[in-house]
């Protein structure tokens, strides 16, 4: 895997200014994002449309962190790097992570099934995994 620097080099992600009111907005929407998650049915019909809201839960939550150093992603690899590298994630969370993405893309550009098994495996992570994330963002 690349490291952060090089999606910079490659302009697949671009420095800017720190951005607070993006980064608190970003938090919020994945928070109301997995809010509505939890509230929702899961069943087969609906699994891979819930994996996704889960994806774009972490997604939005890590991207948040990105907002407020002053980053703005085009590559959602470059988001999972960053989470590793800023240690925001642990290697194995990370591993997740990626994997979740790969997922996500397979759903939505080659039009793959999941199982309910994963949605639920996903929606689970997302919710450990922005817990531990607000807490971070609240003590920075």
């Amino acid at each position: 895997m690349k490291t952060f620097k090089e999606y910079l080099s490659e302009k697949k992600v671009k420095a800017q200014s720190p951005d607070p009111a993006e980064a608190e907005s970003l938090l919020k929407q994945a928070q109301a994002r997995l809010a509505d998650l939890l509230t929702l049915s899961l069943n087969e019909k609906n699994a891979s449309f819930r994996f996704e809201s889960a994806y774009e839960c972490l997604r939005e939550a890590v991207q948040s962190f990105m907002a407020r150093e002053g980053y703005k992603p085009y590559s959602h690899e470059a988001v999972v790097v960053y989470s590793y590298e800023k240690s925001l994630l642990n290697e194995k969370e990370a591993i997740s992570f990626d994997r979740y993405r790969e997922k996500r893309n397979d759903l939505n550009y080659r039009g793959q099934k999941l199982t309910l098994e994963e949605a639920k495996e996903i929606i689970t992570f997302a919710k450990n995994i922005f817990l531990k994330l607000r807490d971070i963002h609240t003590k920075k």
